[in-house]
């Protein structure tokens, strides 16, 4: 059983003096409680190019202390972590349980874990207690000594790669064998634990450890100061090698890039446990990222991109049948208790469950394939070293965003033409859905487009999303209206009355025609020209 929390904390360095005292002056503090102190001894591990640590990702199994267990911690936003825990009856020394190890598969790529540092940790914790009793904030000074382990078999990888520092094809270096020799590090450091308090009194603690000779950590992590002796300068940059212009369409691509390249790799542990809508999240990103290497082509290095294109196309490919089946499942289980029929929505949930789970494990065997890992070592290279033709990438960024966008809504403009005059259909039912993709494709343009078209690039955004989305609702009417046959004749082989297998059949038709009808109007508003001029 693991359980997950968002931790806030602040970390300082050095050789200054605490007194626990001072921290009753702090705002909102009626009580300093001192606790016991605690003698903490945990492993930390990662692959031997250490790719965890250089995500800002750390995996430890610590005893002692009222924190024992295994601890992922993954980086989150405005300085926060999101920590993942597990019980020491999980895993033994050396075996990281499956659940903690789900939200690492897309950093270690099928790298081995292998033990690089063991910390032993003397901790004095205090809490900050308001009139009431609640926990504020948890002020922890520790003396730590770090054993560097097998130091000889750690090859820190290159800045955004996930190979060891492999690109173009290289094979990545191979550890070296052995990797009995130890480095011993100590320091002492204080942390502070935000639990119900605000940021006046985080503020506040830092400058009264500040004015005690304390400074802010440069270590995010004590593996990074552990290991500060074994890491190249640049180690856990993952930005771009050569940073495009400010305002630029090279700062626009490779900022969105590495947006929705860090979602992707976040996305993955939810795929992979089957969260709710999950699979679906990953093929958006997918597909956004894929639209941002295809729309930007005139400024990209197409040599390069156009590979990852289709890789991404093969992604979202890939996992389409469990999302298909996802989506499936829960319209049509919905529409028959819509039509008072409980029995068909117990039965179709129950059919539709069973292919979902043949989808998920299409899409698990595709999430641990070389295929997948080699396509996210790809996607990190373009992110570090961007593929920007020179010229193109310094043009200002609302200019090419125009530009795409124009070609975007000329080119939605034109599949809704053909589909007007497609007729009726599966013919018609074709047009429209090409149209959705155009649509989605618009959708993904203005995303990008918004640090730079500001309230217009919104506005394209929402306009193209409500096509995308009256769409969608037609085209999920057709690939039900598609479905229900199939699901009628297998619950007939199994004795079960078909009738409303038809009545839902016949829905479809009527959900299908409401969409056309809701059509013109939406697609009128997002038509204009005129959304396209960000500049």
């Amino acid at each position: 059983m693991t359980t997950t929390h968002i931790e806030q904390q602040t970390k300082f360095e050095g050789p200054g003096v605490f007194d626990p005292g001072g921290l009753r002056r702090l705002p909102g503090v009626s009580e300093v409680r001192e606790e016991k102190p605690e003698e903490l001894d945990a492993v930390h591990y990662d692959t031997a190019d250490l790719r965890l640590l250089a995500h800002g990702i750390t995996l430890r199994r610590r005893t002692g202390g009222h924190e024992e267990g295994w601890h992922v911690k993954l980086p989150g936003g405005r300085g926060e972590h999101r920590e993942v825990h597990a019980p020491l009856r999980a895993g033994k020394a050396g075996h990281v349980p499956g659940e903690l190890n789900r939200h690492l598969k897309a950093y270690t790529r099928g790298a081995e874990l292998l033990p690089v540092v063991h910390l032993r940790t003397h901790r004095t914790r205090h809490l900050l207690l308001d009139k009431q009793g609640r926990a504020l904030a948890e002020v922890a000074q520790d003396r730590v000594a770090a054993q560097v382990l097998g130091t000889e078999r750690l090859r820190p990888a290159a800045r955004g790669s996930g190979k060891g520092g492999a690109r173009n094809g290289a094979a990545a270096a191979e550890p070296a064998a052995g990797g009995n020799s130890t480095q011993l590090v100590h320091w002492s450091e204080i942390e502070v634990e935000k639990d119900q308090g605000d940021d006046k009194l985080m503020r506040a603690a830092a400058r009264l450890l500040e004015d005690g000779g304390w400074y802010p950590s440069p270590s995010a992590h004590k593996l990074d100061h552990a290991l500060a002796g074994e890491l190249p300068p640049e180690f856990g940059d993952l930005g771009p090698r050569r940073l495009p212009g400010a305002g630029s369409a090279g700062e626009a691509v490779m900022n969105r890039l590495a947006d929705q390249l860090a979602v992707l790799l976040a996305t993955d542990a939810a795929v992979r446990a089957d969260e709710a809508d999950a699979v679906h999240r990953m093929r958006s990103t997918s597909r956004r990222l894929r639209s941002l290497l295809r729309g930007s082509r005139r400024v990209l290095d197409r040599k390069r991109t156009d590979p990852v294109a289709g890789e991404l196309r093969w992604l979202t490919g890939v996992l389409a049948g469990s999302r298909d089946h996802e989506v499936l499942g829960a319209r049509l289980k919905e529409q028959a208790r819509g039509i008072g029929d409980k029995v068909l929505a117990r039965r179709i949930a129950a059919q539709e469950a069973e292919r979902h789970r043949a989808g998920q494990q299409d899409a698990l065997a595709a999430l641990d394939s070389p295929r997948y890992h080699a396509l996210l070592d790809a996607l990190e290279d373009l992110r570090a070293e961007p593929p920007l033709r020179k010229g193109k990438a310094a043009e200002p960024a609302a200019r090419h965003l125009r530009e795409v966008a124009t070609r975007d809504r000329r080119r939605l403009a034109r599949r809704m033409d053909a589909a007007g005059r497609a007729g009726s259909g599966p013919a018609r039912d074709k047009a429209l859905h090409e149209a959705r993709k155009a649509a989605r494709r618009a959708r993904h343009t203005a995303e990008t487009a918004l640090p730079y078209g500001g309230r217009k690039a919104a506005r394209l955004r929402k306009r193209t999303r409500a096509v995308q989305e009256v769409l969608g609702d037609h085209q999920d009417a057709v690939m039900a209206r598609a479905a229900l046959p199939e699901l009628a004749a297998e619950a007939r082989e199994t004795g079960a009355d078909t009738y409303g297998y038809g009545r839902l059949r016949a829905l479809q038709d009527e959900f299908a025609r409401a969409a056309r009808r809701r059509l013109p109007a939406v697609w009128q508003r997002a038509g204009d020209p005129k959304l396209a001029r960000f500049d």
